[in-house]
């Protein structure tokens, strides 16, 4: 499965059961939005969690240190 980080795009082996054919609709969904395309061995697009963005942020930032 492709699908896009950004909105409900996606497509499967279920819609289009050449890979091929997959990639090319992830590349041009792409091209026309600018989302970030990920693929996942699935059929669901995996979910993040319904968290404010600051709190994955924050965990990606070093932790100020204490000196």
């Amino acid at each position: 499965m492709k699908y896009c980080l950004t909105c409900d795009w996606h497509t499967s082996e279920t819609d289009e059961p050449s890979s091929s054919a997959r990639s090319r609709r992830a590349i041009e969904h792409y091209v026309e939005t600018g989302h970030t395309i990920d693929s996942s061995d699935g059929v669901v697009p995996p979910q993040l969690p319904d968290l404010p963005d600051e709190v994955f942020v924050r965990d990606l930032l070093p932790s100020p240190s204490s000196d």
